[in-house]
């Protein structure tokens, strides 16, 4: 036994270097862990066997520092079967479960961190237990085929940065720019079918990436509720989820443009009217299933909010003690310019309606701080009239005064 010894940060982060080994703690039997490059980087969605795309290349553009960057990354996929669809991803993520699965005691996973041998990045597992790790319960043998060919793929797969680099370095804490520099999802594979009196047994052994390991290793991963992951099938949405659970960081909520997501999850032969829907579809069911709460933005119909934290929806707002009597309420329509007759027309002659003003002036009041409002007698006007049917019942406070 050892005993271990956290700073302040290694607190925080629950990770801690011994020797030649870094290990972390985590919840096995519930969370789950992936590296943080998987998450980012774009996988097709399932396609027609006659669309075969054997290599593509994926480009997004992200808004750092104010200024927009390019990336992009090259895939070279199987020559036969293409490149990595939706369900490739998912079977990769199993394949991390597993993989850190094997390597976790009591809790503890531990990683070596110098001289590695190729046993320290392989992992051995059934075709049986792969496919109950993703949910089946008894796998067919066209289940069984299907797993072992998403396998090939992704051993045959090799991803090159594009443009302003598309893979990022954790070592240097960099986007890798150079476009002659690749890496495998997979290294290797090797697959082994043994008799026995009651069944046979598909046994296969792969060498997960050094460059994903790289990942997991240097804290550049994601941790996630399986149980949570694994409420729905629809591959699309399991994708959604883990890049908006990244996205939001110590936060409880993220957002994001429905454009974003059209980047991220590319489509063959699907017009651009449709990517859209199909979206939408896909984050209706992480509200459905209970996995993320969804909330549209009021003003921009495709700009999303995923709200991970029920208990305050995520969303921090200030002012809730604000608007909560009626003198205050109409001492802001006349701060905000209205008139008498504006003011008593929209709070004397809407009296069933003052709760949702006032809800509206906090809601407003945080706009105009985030700068999207500009005009805020006219918004008000505006959602007076045309009242905010998605106003969130957070703008509203518990009781009204005098």
């Amino acid at each position: 036994m050892y005993n271990l010894i956290k700073s302040k940060k290694q607190k925080e982060t629950n990770v801690i270097s011994k020797g030649t080994s870094r290990i972390f703690r985590y919840n096995a039997g519930v969370d789950a862990v992936v590296d943080g490059v998987t998450v980012q980087i774009p996988f097709l969605r399932e396609y027609k066997s006659e669309d075969i795309q054997t290599a593509m290349e994926y480009i997004w553009f992200s808004n750092e520092s104010g200024k927009l960057v390019k990336r992009g990354i090259f895939v070279s996929g199987h020559g036969e079967f293409g490149v990595p669809t939706l369900k490739e991803y998912d079977i990769y993520v199993a394949l991390q479960r597993i993989f850190i699965k094997n390597k976790t005691k009591r809790g503890i996973c531990q990683l070596e961190t110098e001289n590695l041998e190729d046993e320290d990045l392989e992992i051995q597992f059934t075709i049986t237990e792969l496919a109950k790790e993703l949910g089946y319960s008894t796998p067919s043998s066209v289940t069984r085929d299907n797993l072992k060919k998403s396998i090939r793929i992704l051993m045959a797969t090799t991803i090159f940065s594009r443009y302003s680099g598309g893979i990022y370095d954790i070592r240097n804490k960099k986007y890798i720019a150079n476009t002659e520099i690749g890496y495998h999802l997979l290294e290797s594979m090797q697959s082994l079918e043994l008799a026995s009196d009651v069944e046979e047994i598909d046994i296969t052994k792969i060498k997960l990436s050094r460059y994903t390991y790289d990942q997991i290793l240097n804290d550049y991963k994601l941790f996630y509720n399986k149980n949570t992951y694994n409420k729905t099938k629809n591959l699309m949405a399991k994708k959604i989820y883990h890049m908006v659970l990244q996205w939001k960081g110590t936060n409880n909520f993220s957002f994001v443009n429905i454009d974003t997501l059209v980047e991220r999850l590319p489509m063959v032969n699907v017009d651009d009217k449709y990517k859209k829907r199909d979206i939408k579809k896909a984050i209706k069911i992480l509200n459905d299933k209970g996995m993320v709460k969804i909330k549209y933005d009021d003003v921009n119909p495709d700009k999303v909010y995923f709200i991970f934290n029920d208990t305050d929806e995520g969303i921090k707002i200030k002012g809730l003690d604000k608007y909560t009597t009626y003198k205050e309420t109409k001492a802001k329509f006349y701060e905000l310019g209205f008139n008498i007759i504006e003011t008593e027309g929209y709070l004397e002659q809407q009296v069933e309606n003052i709760k949702y003003i006032q809800a509206l002036l906090r809601y407003t009041d945080e706009r105009v701080r985030s700068g999207s409002v500009k005009n805020i007698k006219s918004y008000i006007k505006k959602c007076i009239n045309n009242p905010l049917k998605t106003l969130d019942m957070k703008y509203y406070a518990e009781s009204i005064g005098d």
